[in-house]
């Protein structure tokens, strides 16, 4: 079983939409595009281009900002049945 986690920082839902969009693509690259078939972790990162409303572009100087995040890891059913007893 895996546990995906993704973190986004959106400034509305249709942003969140593109973004999942993208993130879902990197994610099929890593995980179908590898070397390593037994390869059990998986993450990355989706980055967009910095604009002069983003609070990153006047004072730090980035050309890029980090918009999401994703990890994918293995995980025991048990924290699986744990997630289903909390959830209802």
């Amino acid at each position: 079983m895996r546990r995906i986690d993704i973190t986004a920082y959106v400034n509305d839902e249709y942003s969140f939409y593109d973004i999942l969009k993208e993130v879902r693509s990197e994610i099929d690259r890593k995980v179908f595009d590898r070397d390593n078939i037994r390869q059990r972790k998986f993450s990355g990162t989706w980055e967009e281009e910095v604009t002069s409303s983003s609070p990153l572009a006047d004072r730090y100087g980035y050309r890029y900002e980090t918009v999401a995040k994703w990890e994918s890891n293995v995980v025991p059913y048990k924290e699986f049945i744990q997630f289903q007893k909390e959830s209802n």
